[in-house]
């Protein structure tokens, strides 16, 4: 085996060695920490966590910062991140107990002035003037059927498409909220518009959706460009997702089609 170099050395002394005890896996195994030193996450203007060590089971701000690397303490704010998700502002001359097992997340910001928002009933501290939309979907804890909405105070509250940012200094930019989101499938038979919230449907589901239909007809699918029209079998499932184009179908008498 080759011998390592020195940055997997440091990585090894930060994950694997013994006498170094993990906060958040204490917390989760719900029991003390031991004796040694003690590996927290840390992030620096993001939410980009590394982990880094501490000697101190009761650590001032301005050594948590010391322990990031960061040299300017008086140049950057320290917050922990609270089990509710709050972002909780740590002094430099502020100890901060990691016996209790609840404090292992530190964000550090290095820029000011700092914005301070609600997010669901979360209080977040940012450090940039804008807040991407992955961001708050990570802090906010949420699966893929949710997202975050801007609320908006007497009117419609803004969906934060994602990949997008939020700009934290345009006027009402407090508070935000997540709420599952309802996907709605459309598409077309004879020319009238009908809605389903599943993504796939069977051609025995498309006939069932359109009051009266005619049980000698075929359901026609329409082709796109040059393709040809064609039958869907009862059974046959049709993808409405909308990579594949507006569905438009048909009612045709079996006799005539095809």
């Amino acid at each position: 085996m080759p011998p390592r170099s020195q940055e997997e050395h440091q990585a090894m002394s930060i994950t694997d060695h013994p006498d170094i005890d993990d906060v958040e896996l204490a917390a989760q195994e719900d029991r003390p920490l031991r004796p040694g030193r003690y590996r927290v996450s840390f992030a620096l203007d993001s939410m980009d966590y590394r982990p880094i060590v501490l000697d101190d089971p009761v650590p001032l701000g301005r050594q948590i910062l010391k322990a990031a690397g960061i040299k300017d303490i008086d140049g950057h704010s320290l917050f922990v991140i609270t089990p509710e998700g709050d972002f909780e502002d740590v002094r430099a001359d502020e100890d901060i107990d990691l016996r209790d097992r609840v404090a292992h997340h530190f964000v550090a910001f290095s820029t000011d002035p700092l914005y301070r928002i609600m997010l669901d009933d979360s209080r977040i501290v940012w450090g940039k003037p804008s807040i991407p939309e992955a961001v708050l979907r990570t802090l906010a804890g949420i699966g893929p059927d949710k997202a975050v909405f801007l609320e908006v105070r007497g009117g419609t509250d803004k969906l934060i498409e994602a990949g997008s940012e939020v700009d934290l200094t345009a006027p009402g930019v407090e508070k935000f909220i997540t709420a599952t989101v309802k996907v709605t499938y459309f598409f077309f038979v004879n020319g009238k518009r009908y809605e389903t919230d599943k993504k796939k449907l069977t051609g025995a589901e498309i006939k069932a959706m359109v009051p009266g239909w005619d049980p000698t007809h075929d359901l026609a699918l329409e082709g796109h460009g040059d393709e040809p029209d064609r039958t869907i079998g009862d059974d046959e499932t049709v993808s409405l997702d909308p990579k594949h184009g507006v569905r438009r179908f048909s009612s045709v008498p079996k006799a005539n089609f095809g």
